[in-house]
């Protein structure tokens, strides 16, 4: 990163996704948060930093990072519940998978109906 002229120093950073202004951090000991980002996508970010007189640093090395991908909402298991294939239920500390739409009846809970519900790894 190229330094900024003030004889002060260093007292904040820009962080860049692209060319849009991410975040803005006064100090130089405090962690930029990039809010409002989706799943499984990639990012480029730079920093610039800022003196007290104003100066601006050229942008530094780019970083592309890639974002996590999304965690599914798991509901628990209830009785008299239209499910579809592929729906996800946790039940008895367990994460099943529905194999099958069915709507769900008391005594057909996922660990005792293994012909519409998978146990997940």
């Amino acid at each position: 990163m190229g330094a900024s002229t003030d004889n002060v120093g260093v007292t904040g950073y820009d962080v860049y996704n692209g060319s849009t202004l991410a975040a803005s951090v006064n100090g130089t000991t405090l962690t930029a948060v990039i809010n409002n980002l989706t799943a499984n996508t990639a990012y480029t970010f730079t920093v610039k930093a800022k003196d007290a007189a104003g100066n601006v640093s050229a942008p530094s090395n780019a970083v592309t990072v890639t974002t996590n991908a999304a965690t599914p909402t798991v509901d628990a298991w209830v009785a008299n519940k239209a499910y579809a294939k592929d729906d996800l239920v946790i039940y008895n500390g367990k994460v099943y998978k529905c194999l099958q739409p069915h709507t769900s009846l008391a005594g057909w809970e996922p660990a005792n109906v293994p012909a519409l519900w998978s146990v997940q790894p």
